[in-house]
This record gives structure tokens, C-alpha cells and sequence, in this order.
């Protein structure tokens, strides 16, 4: 029998009442097996810190501080020019803020460590193991997102967090995560989600956050869902360069690239190589792919100029809100969304150089996000 705990720790209750809708029983479980993992590949692994350049003046500053309150390694310093948070490490003291006579240095995060950056933009260490299922017929990565730990040991924050239900496109071992994104929630007593059209509860998960049992429902009633994953394509509405609403529809029998994109430092010369690279499609193939441009970040006038300048001729739209709806939209830019012929989404952040690789000589032949 599967070890469990209640969610009092572990965030699980079994939910008779919700559990009720679906009528399922044991037969109707899904018992999964986390033996696969997630890396998120979203997270700024520099921290910046301000250290004293003269030791022996700070620790002579300190002497003239009006109070000094400490708490763990904080220090709370209280000057007659102002106040200041400070740390004592192993190797000195440190601060977030920037003090007068200090120097700027930097942490950094291993490329090799699972790390992630929450809303209130402590970073911490996490656990996400995860497998590849098949509910009813949608394929999907399904994971479990713990916090160990704080990514920098000297910062001070309490590690009071749940865990999280994450759910991704299937086969991605790479997800670049947002707190705040709709397929991304915290564990409760009453964890619903939802994937595609269907409805699931959360019953149980080991001691070891390694397995899990989940269970369809019917109707998850008025209780709020954690998260939910899209696993086909719905029209998203935007702005076309005319100021109006439209949305970008997938042509039957067409793959789809939603290229989400800014000026940024480059100034668009990401967009020149695609639409050149699209151009130079032969027509058999541009039949088999269409891909659209949404920009995220500038005015509709900038994008009419530059759509103009530059004789771009792939569709460009400006994201609204709505945009944004259940497509796990992320703030680093560019990245795509690849569409299959039949409307199953393979990935909701693709690398923008795999699109280019796309396009180029290849054609169609390498299959990741159009067909």
C-alpha cells in the first residue's frame, strides 16, 4: 500500500464531496509514478550584493551607529543619515541595498542547479520531478514542485512555502517558469486542475514526492482550479497593426508558430531573419506551417513603421491582455509556441533558434511544434 500524508504538510486531504462528482472509485485512479524531472530554465542566476570596500572603516561606523538591533545573521543599523539591513557571513558583511562606500558584487546560481525565482523575487532551490502521462486521451508532463531552500544561504527569508502542481506539454524536460502562470499552483486541501477539457482532483502523494493519485471528476463544483493546461490551440485575441481587435487562427490542416517577440537590444533583427527564412520556403512547405508575430512589448505605431521599413510580410499583432489567457505567456523574449496540423500544442516556450532551424534548409522535416 502507498505510504501518505495528509496535506496538512503535504497539502493532501482526500476530497469526499468533490470525489463524489466523478463516481469513479479505484478503477478511475491515475497512480503515477514522478521517475522523470523538470529544469527550469527561466531563472536570473546572478544576485547582486553590496560589500564594504574598507572593513576597518565599516566596523569603525558601526561604533558611531545610534542602535544596532540583530536577528540570525541581520543586522538592523540605525544611523543618524539612515537606516540600513545588513548581513554578517562567514566572509563579511553583505547588503541588498547600496551603501555609500561599498563595492557591487555578485552571487551566482550553478547552470546545473534547479533554481527558481518567486513572485516576491527570492530565489530558492526546488525539487521538480515529473513523468509523462496520458489522461483520457491528452498527453502531458505532470510534476511536482518542492522548495528546499533559500539559492543564496546568507539571504534571510523563511522557507514557508507549499508545494506545487505543474503541468507541461509532454516529452519537455525544460520549462522556464513563472509564478504566476495558469499552469503552475500551489497544493491545498482541495487541489483541482484541469487539462484539456477534463477535470482532476488530487488525492494523494507519498512521503517522498515521487507518486501521486489523481482521479477524474465530473464537475469540480465552486471549488477554484490550482491549474490548468490547454493541451490543443484556441484562437488568442490581439491588436492587428490597424489598432483593432482580431485573433490569430490556426488554418486547418497547418501547423502554427506563435512567435512571441520585443524589439529589445536587437531591434527586431530576429523578425528579418525569419520572414526572410519564410520567403525562401518553397510554397508546398510554406502550406504546411504558418507563423505569426506578436509583440509584447512596443506601440502599435513602432510596429506599423517597422512592418513598413523593413517589407515585413509575416502577420504581425501587439498582445492584449486576453493574449496572455491560459498561454503561459513569459516575460523573457523571444520564444514560440509550436502548433501541430491538428492543433495539439507541443511546447508553450520553444528556443527562438529552433524556429530559424525550422525555416532554413531543413524545411519541415524537423517536426518540433508544426506537424
Amino acid at each position: 500500500m502507498m505510504k501518505s500524508v495528509t496535506y496538512g504538510v503535504l497539502a493532501l486531504i482526500l476530497l469526499s464531496g468533490l470525489l463524489g462528482c466523478g463516481g469513479g472509485g479505484q478503477d478511475n485512479e491515475y497512480r503515477i509514478v514522478l521517475n522523470d524531472s523538470i529544469f527550469n530554465t527561466g531563472v536570473n542566476r546572478a544576485n547582486v550584493y553590496w560589500r564594504p570596500g574598507d572593513s576597518l572603516a565599516w566596523e569603525e561606523a558601526l561604533t558611531r551607529a545610534d542602535s544596532i538591533h540583530v536577528e540570525g545573521n541581520r543586522w538592523s543599523v540605525h544611523f543618524p543619515e539612515g537606516a540600513y539591513e545588513v548581513y554578517k557571513t562567514e566572509d563579511g558583511f553583505r547588503s541588498q541595498q547600496r551603501i555609500l562606500g561599498w563595492d557591487r558584487a555578485f552571487d551566482t546560481i550553478s547552470r546545473s542547479t534547479n533554481a527558481l525565482r518567486l513572485l516576491d523575487n527570492n530565489r530558492v532551490l526546488i525539487d521538480l520531478p515529473a513523468a509523462d502521462v496520458v489522461l483520457n486521451g491528452d498527453s502531458l508532463r505532470i510534476g511536482l514542485l518542492h522548495i528546499k531552500d533559500r539559492a543564496f544561504s546568507w539571504e534571510d527569508f523563511p522557507v514557508e512555502y507549499p508545494d506545487y502542481l505543474l503541468l507541461s506539454t509532454y516529452g519537455n524536460p525544460t520549462v522556464p517558469l513563472v509564478m504566476d502562470q495558469d499552469n503552475l499552483g500551489p497544493i491545498s486541501r482541495k487541489t483541482v486542475f484541469r487539462v484539456g477539457r477534463k477535470h482532476y482532483v488530487l488525492k494523494s502523494v507519498d512521503e517522498s514526492r515521487r507518486e501521486l493519485v489523481i482521479e477524474p471528476i465530473a464537475s469540480p463544483r465552486d471549488v477554484p482550479v490550482t491549474a490548468e493546461l490547454d493541451v490543443y490551440y484556441k484562437q488568442v485575441p490581439v491588436l492587428g497593426l490597424d489598432g483593432e481587435p482580431t485573433t490569430v487562427k490556426r488554418a486547418k490542416g497547418k501547423g502554427l508558430a506563435l512567435y512571441f517577440w520585443g524589439f529589445g537590444p536587437t531591434g527586431g533583427k530576429d523578425i528579418l531573419r525569419l520572414d526572410s527564412l519564410y520567403r525562401q520556403l518553397p510554397a508546398e512547405e510554406q502550406d504546411k506551417l504558418d507563423v505569426a508575430l506578436i509583440n509584447h512589448n512596443n506601440t502599435i505605431a513602432s510596429l506599423r513603421e517597422f512592418v513598413e521599413e523593413n517589407d515585413i510580410r509575416l502577420p504581425v499583432y501587439r498582445s492584449v491582455a486576453k493574449t496572455c489567457l491560459r498561454m503561459n505567456c513569459h516575460p523573457y523574449l523571444p520564444y514560440w509556441v509550436g502548433v501541430t496540423n491538428r492543433g495539439r500544442i507541443t511546447s508553450y516556450y520553444t528556443w527562438p533558434q529552433w524556429l530559424e532551424e525550422r525555416l532554413s534548409s531543413r524545411g519541415l522535416a524537423d517536426n518540433r511544434g508544426g506537424e
